[in-house]
């Protein structure tokens, strides 16, 4: 009996030594993820609570604020303004989504090959992304100078002598703006096409050019069938940065000329900071939140039926 006792006892000894291994287990990544999960709740989670609770009230930012509360979301609702910056937000992100996805698949394609000083080219065209917005601003509003602006210089020698003001016409301010957005994002998507194109495997180019498959047949037949998860991820990337642009459009233009390349963030900017109606300006906000994660949620949907 005392020997059966004696196991008992180092039976319990040992099941509560696994169930105390087991609980250090489950709670020590948490601890490790402790400082991160701090500094996402003081500069993340707790402005948006506390934006979210400022969009219901007439706040200027300096005084005591009052709640109002659906009143910020009706008047975005009967802005012209509002309504004008989401339709630019809607069309430059369509623009840049299939501009940039378009280009830097051919590129991926074309720099797939073997060919010398493939490394190069691959960086050369990649430098851009790693540009600041506002480095990039900088640079392409001197390039569309209508006085000393490249753009015009290199017209001029073909006989057009009419400068054109890329950024102050209504009509071409917008249009300029998303090929800039084009020009500094296509090196990123062309990475991630190279990286999908790299892990197709080459016995199903060798397959389908022995069944008498052309080149144009091949892409089409097996290379984007196989790519498709790489093209959810693009377009929902290059979709997010078309609603969230800011610092191209404040830096080139500060939404001008009247309202004509006026994003929802730009918008939101002058509300909130420049006419001191933070309340109005975080409505506008979640109103813009809620667009993008109806979009983000769509696109996931249909990424489902790539295993994505």
């Amino acid at each position: 009996m005392p020997d059966i006792q004696y196991l008992l006892d180092e039976e319990k000894t040992v099941e509560k030594s696994k169930k105390n291994i087991n609980w250090k287990r489950r709670v020590f990544p948490f601890l490790l993820l402790t400082p991160a999960l701090l500094l996402w709740a003081i500069f993340t989670l707790y402005p948006t609570i506390n934006g979210l609770m400022f969009s219901f009230m007439k706040w200027d930012g300096f005084t005591e604020g009052t709640w109002i509360g659906l009143k910020n979301y009706k008047d975005a609702i009967q802005d012209n303004i509002f309504w004008n910056s989401l339709s630019h937000n809607v069309i430059y992100a369509f623009s840049t989504v299939i501009g940039k996805c378009v280009i830097g698949l051919l590129l991926a394609v074309l720099l797939n090959q073997k060919m010398k000083g493939i490394s190069f080219f691959r960086t050369t065209i990649f430098i851009p992304v790693i540009l600041s917005f506002v480095a990039v601003g900088l640079l392409w509003s001197w390039v569309y100078n209508p006085v000393f602006g490249l753009i015009n210089n290199f017209l001029n020698l073909f006989g057009f002598k009419n400068s054109i003001a890329w950024l102050g016409n209504p009509d071409l301010a917008l249009g300029s703006l998303i090929a800039v957005d084009i020009w500094k994002w296509s090196g990123y998507h062309m990475i991630l096409f190279l990286a999908g194109l790299q892990n197709i495997s080459k016995d199903l180019y060798e397959a389908a050019e022995v069944d008498g498959a052309t080149k144009w047949q091949s892409f089409l037949r097996v290379t984007l069938p196989l790519l498709m998860p790489v093209v959810i991820v693009n377009t929902t990337i290059a979709f997010l940065g078309g609603f969230n642009v800011f610092d191209l459009v404040y830096v080139m233009t500060g939404g001008g000329p009247m309202h004509a390349t006026e994003v929802i963030m730009t918008y939101t900017y002058q509300t909130a900071f420049k006419f001191h109606s933070m309340g109005y300006g975080s409505a506008m906000s979640y109103l813009l939140f809620i667009v993008i994660a109806i979009i983000t949620v769509i696109q996931l949907q249909v990424g489902r039926k790539y295993n994505y």
